[in-house]
């Protein structure tokens, strides 16, 4: 599997103790002290925008060590159903009724495994990936009239393990983990366009820079509403994403890109 080929080239920095370590979901605690009056004082006039989604990515991965390429590849969205174990995205956003201040999280966990059989050894990798963006975003003019600035900060977290075990009886020789977090500073643009009764366009573009080596991101996507009140819709569109990061020896440049199909509600 290509995803086994990508992940032995980690083996370089499996040695490391990363002893920091964030957990995803604790970032809205960490905005909330910063919370503009008018969002801390809205209470239950919120409204509320949750969308799950999946995001049918494809990912080409360059890898350097010391300065020089060791490796590159490809994993397709097929590559990536095959090996994944469990997996959500939804991102949830809360408006204040004026419109003019909001703020959203967006999560992704994954769980992947794989094996790969070698003359005498057998690799079990596990790895496990948490994503998150919380921010908050600016209206000018409300949000009808459809353009937001938004900050905030962005997470990362990939863990991997390396089962190394003999191929006949499965015994196990060495388990080898590598585990590192990346918190960056996140800023960014939104625009949204009404096209018709039911149609509307939602463009995004940003940049977070901090423990990673930046991380780029542009997106589109239409929604269709449905419901008496247009609380409902279909979310379809494109996502593009170049991060870097750099850990120990190693540099990981990646690309991901693919469709993205999702149901949104909002109350």
């Amino acid at each position: 599997m290509i995803l086994s080929f990508l992940n032995s080239f980690r083996l370089l920095d499996s040695g490391l103790n990363f002893s920091r370590r964030y957990q995803c979901m604790v970032l809205p605690l960490i905005l909330l002290p910063v919370c503009p009056a008018s969002v801390a004082d809205a209470g239950s006039g919120l409204n509320w925008s949750i969308t799950p989604y999946l995001w049918a990515t494809e990912t080409k991965v360059k890898l350097k060590a010391m300065g020089t390429p060791v490796g590159e590849g490809r994993v397709t969205f097929d590559d990536l159903v095959d090996v994944t174990d469990s997996s959500f995205q939804i991102v949830t956003e809360a408006a204040t009724q004026s419109g003019k201040w909001s703020f959203f999280a967006d999560v992704t966990h994954i769980d992947m495994s794989d094996t790969s059989e070698r003359e005498f050894t057998r690799i079990d990798t596990t790895s496990e990936q948490w994503l998150a963006d919380a921010a908050f975003s600016y209206w000018p003019r409300g949000e009808v009239a459809g353009f937001s600035l938004f900050v905030g900060a962005r997470y990362i977290d990939l863990n991997d393990r390396f089962d190394f075990k003999l191929s006949e009886n499965k015994q196990a020789l060495i388990a080898l983990e590598n585990q590192r977090d990346f918190l960056d500073a996140l800023i960014g643009l939104r625009q949204r366009f009404t096209l018709s009764e039911r149609w509307s366009l939602f463009t995004r573009g940003d940049y977070s820079r901090g423990d990673s080596d930046g991380i780029f991101q542009l997106q589109a996507t239409f929604r269709y509403a449905l419901g008496h009140d247009q609380q409902y819709g279909l979310v379809f569109g494109y996502r593009y994403k170049e991060a870097r990061f750099k850990y120990n020896a190693l540099e990981e440049r990646n690309k991901y890109y693919g469709p993205l199909l999702g149901f949104n509600l909002r109350f």
